[in-house]
């Protein structure tokens, strides 16, 4: 149930929920809208689906991403990005979220926490009355006014899931930076773009804190990586940028 929980939230999230926070707009014609169109059309998403959304209401950040599943699949830019990022730079962080949708990294995450969901439930089963009566509740599972034991169990229970879980996000990004690289090839681009996100996301945390708390790789080692992917790639021709 867990699954097809998450599942259906992500189906409904980008055509139904993100409207409710941003407004979505058709990425006006022009260079970017055509370079993202021919990477939509490679990667199985409609090129109508390209928007630009407005999320500067929220942060600086420079952000991007693909959403949905299925039929709902679209790619977002955030109006931050196009506003101080170059053509290559928005190709290079696009290929990107493109790859986490190419690579079915969504999928996987759905897995994930399906697992972790049926975990807990197995969990909640067997100590809900022993974590109850140290709180001097005598409430049984089944009772409503127990849920806020429940909430509890299951805070701390995905708090201690998160070097598990950020260990996958940690994967994917890696994974999704690697199918930049391959597909887009504008390494320079890329690491440009990783370097403007150290200004909201420590570029060399502790390694434990990026154990436990970071859903990224740190910006060091993706900035060195594309080095290293554009080194490796000198001799074969050029890298695109």
């Amino acid at each position: 149930m867990a699954a097809l929980f998450i599942s259906a939230l992500m189906l409904l999230l980008p055509v139904y929920v993100l409207p409710i926070f941003n407004d979505y707009e058709p990425l006006p014609a022009g260079e970017v809208r055509e370079a993202l169109e021919s990477m939509a059309q490679k990667a199985g998403i409609p090129p109508e689906k390209i928007f630009v959304f407005d999320g500067s209401r929220q942060s600086n950040n420079f952000t991007a991403n693909v959403s949905g599943i299925l039929g709902t699949a679209r790619i977002a830019i955030s109006d931050v990005a196009l506003g101080e990022a170059s053509l290559d730079e928005v190709k290079a962080v696009t290929g990107h979220e493109i790859g986490h949708f190419v690579l079915g990294h969504v999928w996987r995450a759905v897995g994930l926490m399906a697992v972790l969901s049926a975990v807990l439930f197995f969990l909640a089963d067997r100590m809900f009355g022993l974590i109850a009566a140290l709180f001097g509740a005598r409430r049984s599972i089944s009772d409503p006014s127990g849920m806020p034991v429940l909430a509890l169990m299951a805070g701390v229970f995905f708090q201690l899931a998160l070097p598990l879980t950020n260990a996958l996000s940690r994967a994917g990004e890696m994974e999704a930076d690697a199918y930049s690289l391959e597909h887009v090839q504008l390494p320079d681009a890329l690491a440009a773009a990783l370097v403007k996100t150290a200004e909201y996301r420590d570029p060399r945390p502790y390694a434990w804190q990026e154990l436990i708390f970071y859903t990224h790789p740190t910006v060091e080692r993706r900035v060195r990586n594309a080095m290293e992917w554009k080194r490796a790639h000198e001799s074969s021709g050029p890298s695109g940028d």
